[in-house]
């Protein structure tokens, strides 16, 4: 048979078989037909090649959707774990359940348990601020007040006293300072103990509070000794009032236990800032000094400081 000049022969089985090319056949049919023969294996694999990656992905995307089943599956029995069965929706005619995600791919119900997580910590954090706050200020009152009495101590009074003196230089006014002494105050713990002595202390210290202003202050020196501080003073006579005031209050019978004292006397000795002294220091000896003229003279009485009583201690 002749095609294109060409003629095919039909081979027996194991002879190779050839083209004859007639005379006149175009070198360049010849260049394209030994291309298209060499082409065919190389197609043949690139075919070959192209299925195998299909068949790839095809597997690929098999595998992704097995997981995906997996871990819906495994959330679903965490979930039923947790919150219990599932409820049943009766449009569907199986089990329903919500299975909402958020960013990330967390359900519903691994969200909320760390929400709660998250709310837990922070009542717990909280909870432990609010304890080492209020142990903060324990600690601060225990390091301000005195112990027996709850009274401001030393270091709150000299705080005090020096706050009230620039107040009273900035205002044009006076701050008193009396220094307090419970007369014999020695002869009634040794009669009766040290027990019923802090007691007496204690009643003490509270009828001294009943006598001053909210802004003025009593305080605790230790032992026996008390100090008043009244700040914003305008007229001395109305600081010798106080004082007399002071001595009707703790001349009442004070019940401790089952002893009763109907004989606890005070002296008392007073400092004017700025007439007696222009520091704290100088208002604190100069009210003690009057105390101890005010034991001299009988107990049971309050003195104004003069400069003379220095000496005279």
């Amino acid at each position: 048979m002749r095609m294109n000049g060409r003629s095919r022969h039909n081979t027996a089985p194991g002879e190779r078989q050839t083209t004859r090319v007639s005379p006149g056949y175009p070198a360049l049919a010849i260049m394209n037909d030994l291309a298209r023969r060499m082409a065919l294996p190389a197609a043949a694999r690139q075919t070959a090649l192209v299925g195998k990656h299909v068949e790839d992905r095809r597997k690929g995307d098999t595998d992704r959707r097995r997981r995906d089943t997996d871990r819906r599956q495994g959330f679903a029995e965490r979930r039923r774990k947790t919150f219990g069965p599932r409820r049943n929706d009766s449009r569907a005619g199986r089990l329903y359940e919500k299975t909402s995600f958020a960013e990330g791919g967390q359900p519903e119900a691994l969200l909320r348990e760390v929400n709660e997580k998250l709310v837990v910590a922070t009542v717990r954090a909280q909870t432990a601020a609010e304890a080492a706050e209020q142990t903060v200020r324990q600690m601060t009152h225990k390091a301000e007040h005195d112990f027996l009495t709850g009274l401001p101590n030393r270091a709150l009074l000299a705080d005090r006293l020096e706050r009230s003196i620039a107040l009273a230089e900035r205002h044009g006014t006076k701050v008193a300072l009396m220094y307090l002494d419970v007369d014999n105050f020695k002869q009634i713990n040794d009669t009766f103990g040290h027990s019923i002595g802090d007691q007496l202390l204690q009643s003490v210290a509270k009828r001294l509070q009943t006598c001053v202003r909210f802004s003025d202050t009593v305080s605790r020196q230790g032992g026996d000794e008390f100090v008043v501080l009244l700040t914003d003073v305008e007229d001395v006579g109305g600081v010798t009032l106080t004082a007399q005031k002071l001595i009707e209050a703790v001349a009442e019978p004070h019940l401790v236990g089952d002893q009763s004292f109907h004989q606890v006397t005070l002296s008392i000795g007073i400092s004017i800032y700025p007439d007696d002294a222009k520091d704290m220091d100088t208002v604190l000896c100069n009210a003690d000094a009057a105390m101890y003229y005010a034991k001299k003279n009988g107990r049971n009485n309050y003195q104004m400081f003069r400069p003379d009583m220095k000496s005279a201690r």
